[in-house]
């Protein structure tokens, strides 16, 4: 095998993983960890799963072992469960994975099927990138075929052999690519960029599901603004069909700057398309706790400020206390981080003071000439407004109002849209006089001001 190593790199893997190799090797097999593992492990990064890769078939893996689950065993994966003494950082469970050459990928997804080989050389060579077609042994050092450490060095995201081939296989790959650049801060290939503008149509094959799984990886990376790679390939219409128009309104500067909260992150990215927020997340079959979340999110960024108690009070009402609390504590964060960095100054005021106009600022929220100081001095305000009304325990909900539809069919209103027109009524007088929330006082509030209620009697 040809093999570039490099003896000097360690990488401190948790103890269940050497348990696993020494156990394989004990039973007369080869074993290695291997992929993202161990390209984190080079970059001094923490792992976030320890995969073992092996020449030993997935019956006698479970041999070695005497607690396995069969995961995958028709791809050559079991999950070994390591006894409780070889647990090291919490990590029990690991994927082991026998050597493998995949057959032809008709679905551009799956291989139809997979056969078992002796070479860990063609085992990496059916990888995606070479940054991942790496393998380790705490003896025998890096096991690269393919200059994945080269690639490291470069930072630049390759694929293994032709580009166009690895994504034909797997149109995924188009996205991971993109995903690891903005993960890594690395640069994609000419090669592999030039595959993905030449094969974008195939991701159409792929499930939204997995799509919305890479798109959020890309957004909770260190790098979110790689998320343009999306449009440039011409990815972005095999996303959904309204993704394209997120470009057009400008993604946001500060979104590397927002908690990686996957409703926050996903309310700012679409900040610019809130009429079209809850369709792209549902085209992408997101949870449903995000879909209203980061829709509602995306909506409070495209509004104007709520630039008196009352106007906050019908935030809430529309959107909820935490809702619109994680709203400003979020643009609160931003406005902090702009304000310690002059050249995001501009694209903060742009994000950011979006839905924060003042008396005297451009009423269409547009960037003005105050400062992050004064803007954020606005949120500061507004969250102590917050307070205020959650102290104060302020009607903010209908459920909360003092009047209830009983109490207006006892006067003889009819159930029915009057009914409920006359509690909104009563609602929104309560928003804007919260003290007024007695059901006597909204009864002549009522019969003062609907001519509905003008012959009805008070009690």
């Amino acid at each position: 095998m040809e093999n570039r190593e490099n003896r000097m790199v360690k990488i401190e893997m948790p103890k269940g993983a050497e348990f696993i190799i020494r156990s394989l090797e004990n039973a007369g097999f080869e074993a290695y960890i291997v992929g993202g593992c161990v390209r984190d492990g080079i970059l001094g990064r923490e792992p976030e799963d320890w995969d073992v890769t092996t020449n030993a078939k997935p019956m006698e893996v479970k041999s070695v072992f005497p607690v396995t689950v069969d995961t995958g065993i028709e791809h050559g994966t079991v999950t070994v469960l390591v006894p409780p003494d070889e647990v090291e950082r919490g990590i029990r469970s690991f994927e082991v994975t026998t050597y493998r050459i995949d057959g032809e990928y008709t679905d551009h997804r799956h291989p139809n099927e997979v056969s078992f080989t002796g070479s860990l050389r063609e085992d990496l060579a059916r990888r995606d990138f070479t940054i991942n077609a790496m393998a380790y042994h705490m003896e025998r050092g890096i096991i690269d075929p393919f200059s994945g450490q080269e690639d490291l060095e470069k930072k630049i995201v390759r694929a293994v052999g032709r580009a166009e081939d690895r994504f034909r296989e797997d149109a995924l790959r188009m996205m991971r690519g993109i995903r690891f650049s903005a993960q890594l801060d690395f640069a994609l290939d000419e090669e592999a960029f030039s595959g993905i503008c030449k094969l974008k149509e195939s991701l159409s094959k792929v499930s939204k599901e997995r799509i919305a799984v890479e798109l959020w990886k890309l957004l909770a990376s260190a790098h979110p603004e790689k998320v343009e790679r999306l449009f440039a390939t011409g990815l972005a219409p095999y996303i959904t069909e309204d993704f394209p128009k997120i470009a057009l309104r400008g993604i946001p500067e500060l979104l590397p700057f927002a908690p990686k909260e996957k409703i926050l992150r996903f309310g700012l990215f679409l900040r610019g398309v809130p009429e079209d927020a809850r369709k792209i997340l549902r085209d992408l079959k997101l949870d449903r706790d995000t879909i209203e979340g980061a829709s509602h999110l995306a909506g409070l960024f495209a509004e104007e400020e709520a630039d008196t108690p009352y106007a906050l009070r019908k935030r809430i009402a529309s959107y909820g206390k935490k809702m619109v609390g994680d709203f400003y504590e979020a643009r609160k964060e931003l406005l902090k981080r702009a304000k310690d960095s002059e050249t995001e100054l501009d694209a903060a005021k742009r994000d950011v003071t979006k839905g924060c106009a003042t008396e005297g600022d451009a009423t269409n929220g547009d960037a003005t000439e105050d400062s992050p100081e004064k803007d954020l001095a606005v949120v500061e305000e507004r969250l102590s407004w917050l307070r205020k009304i959650e102290e104060e325990g302020d009607c903010v909900c209908l459920s909360d109002l003092a009047l209830s539809g009983k109490d207006l069919i006892a006067l003889g209103i009819a159930p029915g849209k009057k009914l409920g027109e006359l509690l909104q009524y009563a609602f929104d007088h309560v928003l804007q006089n919260p003290k007024e929330n007695q059901r006597e006082k909204l009864l002549l509030y009522l019969e003062k001001n609907t001519a509905i209620l003008k012959d009805k009697v008070v009690e």
